[in-house]
């Protein structure tokens, strides 16, 4: 039987979203991400519950998130940090205006949020790659 979790142990400290975007799944962890688990539950297609070794519940997945939320708020979520074009530009020595044209055609994945274009440093050096290898700066 499962454990309910009080108000008082669902503390800001251990309560932690996340999306990963490589695999489309969001997750929502109740515990620390490290709980070990015990079991998982589909509760319904594509939403699993997972439950801690105590039997309570530790995390819930959801599979195809970006067919539930709008990608806007799975950005806000994401595993990776979201930078703007300016920071973008500095690390790649590309032009900002550059950078959003090739956000706008695709080649390099951005989001608009807020009326301002956002990326990964991930996805920005998937995008340097593609252009022949040079590498962003550390």
């Amino acid at each position: 039987m499962a454990k309910l979790v009080t108000a008082q142990e669902l503390t800001k400290d251990t309560l932690k979203i996340e999306y990963e975007p490589e695999v489309d799944i969001l997750n929502i962890y109740l515990r620390d991400a490290e709980t070990s688990l015990g079991y998982s539950s589909e509760v319904k297609s594509g939403i699993i519950l997972n439950y801690a070794a105590d039997g309570g519940l530790s995390s819930i997945e959801v599979l195809d998130a970006s067919t539930h939320y709008p990608a806007s708020q799975l950005a806000a979520c994401s595993v990776d940090e979201l930078i703007d074009l300016k920071t973008a530009s500095e690390i790649s020595g590309i032009a900002p205006v550059t950078l959003r044209t090739q956000a706008e055609r695709k080649r390099l994945w951005a989001i608009r949020l807020a009326g301002q274009w956002l990326t990964t440093r991930e996805r920005l050096q998937q995008y340097l790659d593609s252009r022949g290898g040079r590498k962003t700066k550390e």
